[in-house]
This record gives C-alpha cells, structure tokens and sequence, in this order.
C-alpha cells in the first residue's frame, strides 16, 4: 500500500472525564502534515476523543482540518475523520474518511483508506494509506536503472534549479523536460520523472524562477509571468539538448496547466529543438481570464494577490497580450493533449480549440477527470505520454 499523508501530531492538555461504565479523554492538537500529494499544517480546535472500556482496547474518534496546498500547488484544505481501536497486537489501526476543496484530491472522498497510529516522544504519528484497489493505479516501473541528481542551470543573473533523472543506458538517450503548473514546483511530477527514467527517457523537472511561494530557483514571484517562463524553459531546453548522455533531436517538452502554456509557446518558438510535445490541461484559456479580470491596461495594479502568489503587474500585462492561438500552430510535430471532461480550471474547450491549430496533434479526454487527476488517472495520463515518446523514438530511428 502507498502512504498517502503523513501527519505529526503535537498533543496539547488532555482533558478527562471518568464516568460509571467508561472513561473518555479529548486531546487536542496541532501538527503538521506531509505525502504525495499534499503539504500544510493541522488547523486549530482538531480533537481526538478516546471512549475507555473497562477490559477493552481504546477507541478513538479524532476529528480535524488540514490546511496546505495539493500537489498542483493550490491552496486546498482536508477534513479528516479518523476512527479506529487498538488491536491484539498492540497496533492502532484506523478507517479514515476525508473531505477536501481540492478538485486534484477528490479522488480521495472515495478511495477506501486505511490508517495507523503510532506514538513517539513528543506526540503521535498518523500514517493513512491507499487501499490495494488504489495501489493497482500507481505506474510501474520500466527496465531501465536510473539516477537523479540536482540540475543547476545559471543564466545572465538567475539560477534554475531541478531534478535530473538519467537511466543508465550505453547510447545517447531521449530525454523530457517537465513544466510544471501555477504556483507550482518540480516535485510535482516526480514520479513521472522516474516512471519516464526507468523506461529509457531521460526526464528533467525543474523550478521557474518565482514561478511559486517555495521555488528552489531565483527570483521574485512579483517579477513572474507566462513570458519569463517561457525565457526560462528555452534556457532550460537548450542545457539539456547539450547534455551528453541525451541526444539532442530527441528532447520532448512536456508541461502542466500553466507549463502547458509555456510549453506550447516554447515550442512554436523552438520548432526545430523539440522533438514532440505532452501537455497536461493546458492554461490556453490564461488570455482570456486575464482579459476578463482586467478590461483595461491602466486598471491593473502594480500588486496582485491571486491564488496563494503575489504577483506584479508584469503578469497581468503579459496575460493580456499573448495570443496563443495565433503562434501555437507554428510547431508542426506531433502534439498529445491529454484534458479531463470536469475540469473547472481550464474548460476542456481550449483544447479542442488548440486541437485545430496544430497539424499533427491528438487529444485524449480522461472521464470524470479534473484540473489535476487522480491516481489512476495520473497512471493513464503517463502512460500515455511515454507511449507518445516511445513512439516518436522508434520511427526516429
């Protein structure tokens, strides 16, 4: 089983009652919580509420809020209830259901959890896990032994920094460099990096500079915007076509929402660097909010707070004036536009839009699949992508 959270938990006074057939104790709490999928902090007022038996084991009932954001890089948050006894064996077991805003985490409203609890010295620990069902949906790995190492790439007065992964092959390899979305970060698609690494694909995620709150490159997110971005994917694009173990026609871009943008930008621009494209619910529709938002060039202020960033206005001026469906089409190789029919983000008719300005393009709609997918739909959407790469290898040869 996969182990989707893991949660710290910092106990506070412990209150008790003891009454004629049981006792009961509250424990407040506060903590932190981590996995996959999603980071933050365990919100005021969660309650663990233990009824005691005589002769019998404990049971729990805790109740709380997570507050962080997804593996997208959206602010979300997660209900938890967490109900569980302590088994023969001495282990706390528990069956966790749990509620959250984040259309990327919907998956887990559903998803048959399980969970343990365990103590340490200064709290407890809960481990909550996707059942054997869930885990069916996590990619396989290929053949391919691989490596990763910190990438760091510095241009005129900035720094990108990311992850490599290189399979450990005899012969120049192809290799994918991954954008990842708004306020987002490398770590997102790091299992798409391994699964693409152990298939023979060398892959390349790496931080936009002030493209996030937690980017590990330089740079303000005040200064960011969908044009520095692209600057940075071009920098980016050409250290790894010069790479030695890649092989310099052979180098994919591949990009999420607002790197899907980016990407497709990038390569109408780059044609004859990129040998194919993926992209992930691509933000074509950024113009058109940034239109609707701000009618006019002079209402736009010079700070902008929007979703967990404060941007300068040089992303609003940026957003209004591409014209995406105007260049895209310039990049004539084959494109794979993989979208969800319930994406609220980024309506599904961007893609088909972007659908008729390329010349070779293919778009696959995942079923019940949002702005950011889930497990299995993860492992359909990367399976599909390193097929498309594959693919594109082989008639190459």
């Amino acid at each position: 089983m996969q182990k989707i959270l893991t949660i710290h938990v910092l106990l506070e006074e412990i209150l008790n009652l003891k009454g004629q057939k049981s006792s009961v104790c509250m424990i407040p709490f506060s903590g932190t919580a981590e996995g996959p999928y999603f980071q933050g902090r365990v919100l005021p007022h969660g309650v663990d509420t233990q009824r005691i038996f005589p002769d019998e084991k404990p049971r729990l009932s805790a109740r709380y809020i997570l507050e962080g954001t997804d593996f997208q890089g959206n602010p979300c948050r997660i209900f938890i209830e967490n109900n569980g006894q302590e088994g023969a064996d001495g282990v706390l077991r528990t069956r966790p259901v749990l509620v959250t805003d984040s259309p990327s985490l919907a998956w887990m409203e559903t998803e048959e959890l399980t969970g343990t609890v365990e103590g340490v010295k200064d709290g407890v620990i809960i481990h909550i896990f996707a059942s054997e069902a869930a885990e069916k949906s996590f990619l396989q790995p290929g053949s391919f032994s691989f490596v990763s190492e910190r990438l760091l790439i510095s241009k005129k007065d900035k720094q990108i920094c990311g992850m490599l992964y290189l399979p450990e092959a005899s012969e120049p390899c192809p290799a994918v460099v991954i954008s990842h979305g708004y306020n987002g970060s490398y770590k997102d698609f790091s299992r798409e990096c391994e699964y693409f690494a152990s298939h023979g694909i060398a892959a390349l995620a790496f931080d936009f500079c002030g493209g996030s709150v937690n980017s590990s490159s330089s740079g303000s997110t005040a200064e960011m915007s969908v044009l520095t971005e692209q600057e940075d994917l071009e920098d980016v694009l050409e250290c790894v076509r010069r790479l030695k173990p890649v092989s310099p026609d052979s180098v994919f871009l591949f990009g999420g929402s607002q790197g899907g943008l980016v990407s497709a930008l990038t390569a109408a621009s780059h044609p004859e660097a990129v040998k194919g494209m993926i992209l992930y619910y691509p933000a074509f529709c950024i113009p058109d909010d940034w239109e609707k938002k701000y009618s006019s060039q002079e209402k736009i202020p010079d700070t902008i707070e929007f979703w967990g960033m404060s941007l300068g206005k040089i992303y609003a001026l940026d957003a209004r004036r591409i014209r995406p469906f105007q260049t895209i089409g310039r990049f004539d190789k084959e494109v794979l536009i993989i979208h969800g029919d319930q994406d609220d983000v980024v309506p599904l008719q961007y893609s088909r839009k972007a659908l008729e300005r390329y010349k070779e393009a293919r778009l696959e709609v995942l079923q019940g699949e949002g702005h950011g997918y889930s497990p299995a739909g993860s492992r359909k959407a990367a399976e599909m992508a390193l097929r498309f790469m594959l693919k594109l290898q082989k008639n190459h040869r």
